[in-house]
């Protein structure tokens, strides 16, 4: 079943959203995180896509606080990235009642982590952030390039257990152009996991693109700013996967 998963960034505990994930291009789109997860779960969201930003920068969880009482606030599904670098911060998600969480620059540095957190908690619980910049993998809250192609950085994960990725086209994120469908597609190919892609996404059409490489691996997406700025209404979409899903034999 393909999900979408409504993103919600958080930036010193405020909703935001960067563009082409530039620090230095942030828009606020509220002080209360929990109101909007709670509108969010309101229109049907099953999952939400959550992110520390101070955190994935800093290299440890700064919004805490404000991510557990989301988790107080929702019943749905939460996948959580940001900072996550060591087994105890995981744990620490896991106890709070985190469904997923994502790591990204630790696994890509240290694959021994990633390894170590399928071994200890489940591949269903672990995913990797793949995020690329002109075709190569970004770290440190996308402020570093490595010069590892998605594919080596994928093939290592798998290696190492992992079964679950989200792949974000950095270049098109939040620019509400269009999703990367060649290059997710190549990476779904090659790795053959379950792939979540964001970047680009504004509108249905962009979402049953994605929606037809579910054959591939390709089992949901992100949505953030068209969300925001009202391009995309989450209740329209999750009501046109469903029916598209319906008519599926």
């Amino acid at each position: 079943m393909f999900v979408v998963l409504p993103a919600i960034d958080l930036l010193d505990g405020k909703v935001v959203r960067l563009t082409q994930g530039r620090y230095d291009a942030v828009k606020v789109y509220g002080d209360e995180p929990t109101e909007v997860a709670r509108q969010f779960e309101r229109e049907g969201a099953t999952w939400l896509h959550v992110v520390d930003l101070n955190g994935a920068k800093e290299g440890e969880p700064k919004n805490f606080d404000s991510l557990a009482a989301i988790r107080k606030a929702v019943k749905c599904n939460i996948q959580f990235g940001g900072g996550v670098r060591s087994l105890s911060v995981l744990e620490r998600l896991f106890e709070i009642g985190i469904q997923r969480v994502i790591l990204g620059t630790s696994a890509i540095v240290n694959p021994m982590l990633a390894y170590e957190a399928v071994k200890n908690f489940g591949a269903e619980r672990i995913a990797v952030a793949i995020d690329v910049r002109d075709g190569k993998v970004a770290v440190r809250g996308w402020t570093e390039t490595e010069t590892l192609s998605p594919a080596d950085v994928g093939e290592r994960m798998r290696e190492a257990g992992v079964q679950w990725f989200v792949y974000t086209d950095i270049l098109r994120d939040g620019m509400m152009t269009s999703p990367n469908l060649e290059a997710v597609a190549q990476f779904a190919e090659t790795v053959k996991a379950k792939v979540i892609a964001s970047g680009g996404i504004a509108s249905v059409e962009h979402i049953r693109q994605l929606k037809a490489l579910e054959p591939l691996g390709v089992v949901g997406c992100i949505i953030g700013r068209a969300l925001y700025e009202g391009k995309l209404s989450l209740r329209d979409v999750l009501s046109e996967i469903a029916e598209n899903s319906s008519k599926e034999p």
